[in-house]
């Protein structure tokens, strides 16, 4: 079975994150794709995080008409930081039959020689990215054999919507309207638990 691991802060989830979601199901032909929101990320601060269970809400909302996604909190049942060997460990023991393929972002993919075992991890998963510009691609491919050493990659060559949690979170701290970045669904809830919201 082939079954993609799909990791963030999905702080909030948006129509980026669903538009990867939706090109790697279809380019690699995956049988199930399991959405990991990240409980204790390890490089950034959680001041600003919305609750496990709205970020786990808003990714369910996001993801109900993917017959073949799954929300895994697998991450919020662990203590101490989330790395993501220890998830791919364990969802290797949950899922043995399974061929992983790992989901990143450009960014996070050009730091992933700083990631926690990432030499273990490429052993785990194939490391799977897209370019974000057209003329990055060779950029990645040469990051992947030089820095990485990797051969267990895949470098998309489709290109994503670049959409950033940051700049949501900031718009809906200045009341602007974020119809188009998120789906509507995600939208109402956000309003409706008053989610990034000021409060004095």
């Amino acid at each position: 079975m082939k079954t993609g691991v799909f990791g963030g802060a999905f702080n909030p989830v948006h129509n980026g994150h669903i538009n990867l979601a939706e090109k790697y199901i279809s380019i690699l032909n995956l049988d199930k794709l399991l959405i990991v929101p990240t409980a204790n990320p390890p490089h950034r601060s959680s001041e600003c995080f919305a609750a496990a269970n709205q970020r786990v809400d808003m990714l369910k909302l996001a993801f109900r008409d993917f017959p073949n996604a799954e929300i895994s909190e697998i991450e919020f049942h662990r203590t101490g930081k989330s790395y993501t060997y220890d998830t791919l460990l364990e969802l290797k023991k949950i899922y043995p039959d399974s061929e992983f393929f790992l989901i990143v972002g450009q960014d996070q993919f050009l730091n992933f020689d700083k990631w926690y075992n990432y030499k273990k991890i490429s052993q785990a998963a194939v490391l799977c990215t897209a370019a974000r510009e057209k003329d990055s691609r060779k950029k990645l491919l040469d990051f992947a054999s030089g820095k990485l050493k990797i051969s267990n990659c895949y470098i998309a060559d489709f290109e994503p919507v670049v959409v950033s949690s940051s700049e949501i979170r900031e718009k809906i701290k200045n009341n602007i309207d974020i119809s188009g970045l998120v789906p509507n669904a995600v939208k109402d809830y956000i309003i409706n638990e008053e989610i990034y919201v000021e409060k004095f």
